[in-house]
């Protein structure tokens, strides 16, 4: 492990030794002139699955990290939300920003991180619903079956000559039931509709998986 991942790790492992036990997501950061970074810092009564899941998500910060220091991006951002949690699971959709200098716009990835709390291991989407191909997906949405929603969680439409052209792992739990795939910009609409995302019910998901078995 080279010296930038330890003192990484090792900031990120002291400011969880200084939290209280009662917290279960806290917030990490680190900065610099035109970087700012805020993290999650996930905690459970397991401590092997807790140094699984912030070993992970470390990752995702050293990326970040190194847009800024190697690849020179003029500015860097991330932060998180905590889309779900119970005493089992904890759901997170972590987004990193950065811009080029000379590019017309800044570009930015979400990534759904979806963990198991007594184990530490991300869970796999299949856990949840089974998808057989893309067409599946983008038949849901232009029947109604599946919601499709564009950045800030605006309702959206496929628009012609958009089309799914592959079923997305990355996704994250809404609550109450349902799942939501996560695209990037660009995959499933123009810049302006910026993340998008498709939202299965809990009768979607039971229909694929009947569909799917």
């Amino acid at each position: 492990m080279g010296i930038f991942k330890k003192l990484c790790m090792t900031s990120m492992l002291g400011v969880m030794l200084a939290v209280p036990t009662y917290a279960t997501v806290v917030t990490g950061s680190q900065s610099d002139v035109n970087m700012e970074l805020k993290y999650p810092l996930v905690y459970t009564n397991n401590m092997f699955a807790q140094k699984a899941i912030n070993t992970d998500i470390a990752n995702y910060v050293l990326y970040a990290k190194s847009v800024y220091y190697d690849q020179h991006a003029y500015q860097v951002k991330q932060n998180y939300k905590v889309t779900y949690e119970d005493a089992q699971v904890v759901s997170i959709l972590l987004t990193t920003y950065h811009y080029h200098a000379g590019n017309a716009h800044g570009m930015y990835n979400t990534k759904g991180l979806v963990y198991n709390k007594i184990t530490g291991q991300r869970i796999p989407l299949y856990n949840y619903v089974k998808i057989a191909n893309p067409q599946q997906i983008e038949r849901g949405i232009n029947s109604g079956i599946l919601r499709f929603y564009s950045e800030g969680h605006k309702k959206a439409d496929l628009l012609p000559n958009w089309n799914v052209e592959y079923v997305s792992d990355n996704y994250y739990l809404k609550g109450k039931g349902a799942i939501g795939l996560v695209y990037q910009p660009y995959e499933l609409g123009p810049f302006s509709y910026g993340n998008t995302f498709v939202e299965f019910s809990p009768k979607a998901i039971e229909y694929f998986n009947r569909m799917n078995s």
